[in-house]
């Protein structure tokens, strides 16, 4: 059981160690997805799970919800964005997080591609194959999607005015039902996958379009 807790809340030690403590989003990514990776490949590779089904309503069910969040995520911040966040206390923080220059491009690659796929993986394969087996589907559906959504806080905390920093956390514990109920229905990660690719996608277009 102590296992299980720390694999749970392990992410969020890595986001608050390189985001709180050293401020560093470079540091952050290493931390978090080196986390995220390891215990990944360990217990996919210990049990041999391979839910990567793809079929046709695998990949629509991902496109359709994931254009979805993308619409939800810019049009509620384009329309908000004079009262969630302040721009020049965001653009310094940024700053000082070492999310500037040269390390944009790849951060952002690294958010679009890179972190769909591993927090799927982390989330809704392993976490939940973890704890569908003692719990059921629908409570670890809920426990991942809440240990998922935690970590967030941290980095939203920082960006949004209250109290949007906390509002801010609702969606992506939605998000995380979701995606875990994709999982749970159609036996593979790649709807979620798809769909978590288009939603981060859409919160990249509001830092190149809103706030960079």
């Amino acid at each position: 059981m102590s296992k299980l807790l720390l694999l749970l809340i392990g992410p969020t030690i890595m986001i608050f160690l390189g985001l709180v403590t050293i401020k560093s989003v470079p540091i952050t990514f290493i931390l978090f997805y080196g986390w995220l990776l390891l215990f990944s490949l360990y217990n996919l590779r210990k049990k041999h799970q391979r839910n990567l089904i793809v079929n046709t309503k695998s990949i629509l069910v991902g496109f359709i919800s994931g254009l979805i969040c993308l619409s939800a995520v810019y049009g509620t911040v384009y329309f908000l964005k004079s009262s969630v966040f302040n721009l020049t206390e965001l653009r310094e923080l940024l700053i000082e997080w070492n999310f500037t220059g040269a390390n944009v491009f790849w951060l952002v690659l690294i958010l679009i591609f890179v972190n769909p796929i591993l927090e799927e993986i982390y989330w809704r394969e392993v976490m939940y194959g973890e704890l569908e087996s003692k719990l059921g589907a629908t409570t670890s559906i809920t426990i991942t999607a809440f240990f998922y959504s935690l970590y967030h806080l941290l980095s939203v905390y920082f960006i949004f005015s209250f109290p949007f920093n906390l509002l801010a956390v609702l969606p992506v514990f939605l998000a995380g039902l979701m995606w875990g109920f994709f999982r749970y229905k159609l036996k593979s990660i790649i709807a979620p996958i798809i769909s978590h690719v288009l939603a981060d996608l859409g919160i990249m277009l509001v830092y190149i379009n809103l706030i960079h």
